[in-house]
């Protein structure tokens, strides 16, 4: 699995949330803090699969960071989503993530029979 590339880290405000993500509807984000090292510590990893800033700014207060990545599609947002739920293990998600509402695709990790898309489209 290769580490998530996410943007970021910044703050976990409103103007900062607005700023960071304006024009973006979808997408995955971690919750955390910088650590002495400079490194960002993962406390709660999450999606929005229509309203990333609105999401996000529900979120101020939980941590005083962020980070997000933004996606076209909530599909592959959400397989983002589990390869960032299955790298960190944060501690603010006891439980795996959903999937985006309708959806029927399953976890590629927790479901080794399920290939992502970008796999699938290679093979052929």
């Amino acid at each position: 699995m290769q580490e998530p590339r996410l943007e970021g880290p910044f703050r976990l405000m409103v103007d900062d949330v607005r700023s960071a993500t304006r024009g973006r509807t979808c997408g995955v984000y971690a919750l955390g803090a910088l650590r002495g090292d400079g490194v960002f510590a993962v406390s709660f990893i999450g999606a929005s699969y229509d309203e990333l800033n609105q999401d996000l700014c529900e979120k101020i207060g939980t941590a005083p960071y962020f980070k997000y990545k933004a996606f076209a599609d909530p599909e592959v947002a959400f397989l983002e989503l589990c390869d960032l739920f299955h790298a960190f293990h944060p501690s603010g998600n006891p439980f795996h993530p959903e999937r985006p509402k309708g959806s029927r695709l399953r976890c590629p990790i927790c479901d080794q029979s399920v290939r992502r898309p970008e796999a699938n489209a290679r093979r052929r």
